[in-house]
């Protein structure tokens, strides 16, 4: 991530870990073709092949239910879920607090120094997976959806914070224009998300029911929510690089099954900001938005 100095590869093999964990690099299983991804942009959604060769390294079957944490709590977790999911691999969660919270509750940790990444006891066979490509948005499409009818269009919800959607702070990468696309709405993804303290420094996802009023409120209020998980309205989220866009991806999954509901049209524009702003031809808002305009006129 930018203006990160942390070496997480290095991390890794100096421990702590959880014992046996694995370590999965989302920057290394992703989209690196530059017909695919002439940007150069980071951890974009693998292909198929590409996870497949990974996932068979770390000796992952299609039946194997793969735990994702990291070591902030909650930060490059769920866009782990995210990956896997959207090569069609459901048996996958995030580990809520991640490593920090699992050493805080005192569970049993690996501190050995490694030389090199670890590699499965016997590699894998997996068939390759069929990319589910509705879970990504592109650039072509959050075009079209940022002029269309906004009580119509799919719902865009925006990570970053709001001094950057709003075109008040600077992006973090040299260069980059801040503002937001037309047609989405700020959620900064730490509004999602305990804040460190003496007594829990990690972070968490907040309480199912605090989560959902979060998103419900985030996306223009409960009618523009029921249109997203009852009618299929698009519902999609955003950030500086597709990373923290999956931790609000991940809770309006949780919310959405926690109401006993199925959001039909999810997704991630995976190259978010970075890949909007990045071209010229790109239409540029500042401001706070206005939810208000999501609602659908009766």
């Amino acid at each position: 991530m930018p203006n990160n100095p942390r070496n997480a590869d290095q991390e890794y093999l100096q421990g702590p870990r959880i014992p046996g964990a694995l370590r999965f690099n989302l920057d290394k299983v992703a989209e690196h073709d530059p017909a695919k991804n002439p940007l150069g942009l980071t951890h974009m959604l693998p292909s198929a092949e590409t996870f497949r060769e990974a996932v068979e390294t770390l000796g992952i079957t299609p039946d194997t239910h793969v735990v994702v944490y990291d070591t902030v709590g909650v930060f490059s977790a769920p866009r782990g879920v995210f990956t896997f999911k959207a090569l069609g691999h459901d048996k996958v969660s995030a580990l809520n607090g991640g490593l920090p919270r699992w050493i805080e509750e005192g569970y049993d940790v690996d501190e050995e120094e490694l030389s090199k990444d670890p590699v499965a006891a016997k590699r894998s066979s997996y068939p390759v997976p069929k990319r589910h490509d509705d879970y990504v948005r592109s650039y072509e499409q959050m075009v079209d959806n940022s002029t269309a009818d906004p009580a119509l269009a799919d719902v865009v919800l925006d990570a970053r914070a709001i001094p950057r959607y709003a075109g008040e702070a600077p992006e973090p990468r040299p260069g980059l224009p801040s503002g937001h696309i037309p047609n989405s709405l700020p959620l900064p993804f730490n509004d999602l998300l305990t804040e460190p303290s003496e007594t829990e420094p990690y972070t968490r996802y907040r309480s199912p029911q605090e989560l959902s009023q979060i998103i419900i409120d985030g996306v223009g209020g409960k009618t523009v929510w029921d249109e997203i998980a009852l009618d299929g309205r698009g519902l999609v989220f955003s950030c500086g690089s597709g990373m923290t866009a999956c931790v609000g991806w991940l809770a309006a999954r949780a919310v959405a099954e926690g109401e006993n509901q199925m959001l039909a049209h999810e997704a991630v524009y995976d190259e978010s900001w970075s890949g909007y702003a990045q071209r010229k031809e790109s239409k540029i808002e500042k401001g706070h938005g206005n939810k208000d305009a999501v609602r659908k006129q009766k």
